[in-house]
């Protein structure tokens, strides 16, 4: 009576016994090599669909039903396939988040934290964000903005745009010259006020 029935093999037995049909044989349950191959399948059609770091890898591997170490030894397995690589990860991240999103390096950093990279692949990645592009990003930022607020005051606008670059991430003497050259350009467009 040791043996392991599934709620569905009953429902069967029932089913057929209602029927008058003899029930088919009840289910094995499978076996760790079956369990850790069906886990690995879905874990990988996963990476397949969207990159994971190690630390995510895991997280997925253990809900997917596989054992601590078990997954440890799974995420080492997918690293010398190729399929988990954290330092290729933070760089495309890096990436993709500046050139699309024109983020701070501090966000992108806390952005890769909350994936769970670790900290030298990150460091690594940023590496290649210098103070002079980190500003380039910030003016695109505000010159961008800035238009979105052409129904605004100039004290409304530029207290406005500071606040968006202060929530991307960009340092203050990045935010206050950001916002100096996208207000020139603003009143440059504008032409001259007459009261």
């Amino acid at each position: 009576m040791n043996d392991i029935i599934s709620l569905d093999a009953v429902r069967r037995e029932r089913t057929a016994a209602a029927h008058g049909v003899e029930a088919g044989p009840v289910e094995t349950p499978e076996t760790d090599e079956e369990r850790l191959a069906r886990v690995s399948d879905t874990v990988i059609r996963a990476l397949g669909r969207r990159q994971l770091s190690a630390a995510e890898t895991v997280d997925l591997l253990i809900a997917q039903g596989a054992e601590p170490d078990e997954a440890e030894v799974l995420v080492s397995r997918y690293r010398e396939l190729g399929y988990v690589d954290d330092r290729m990860l933070a760089e495309v991240l890096v990436e993709r988040l500046r050139s699309r999103h024109n983020k701070s390096r501090a966000v992108i950093s806390r952005e890769l934290s909350a994936r769970r990279i670790p900290q030298e692949c990150i460091t690594d990645a940023l590496s290649v964000v210098d103070d002079e592009e980190e500003r380039e990003l910030a003016e695109a930022a505000a010159l961008k903005r800035v238009r979105q607020l052409s129904s605004y005051d100039d004290d409304t606008a530029e207290r406005r745009l500071m606040g968006f670059l202060a929530r991307r991430g960009y340092p203050s003497p990045v935010v206050r010259e950001a916002t100096r050259v996208a207000m020139a350009t603003r009143n440059e467009r504008r032409g001259p006020r007459f009261v």
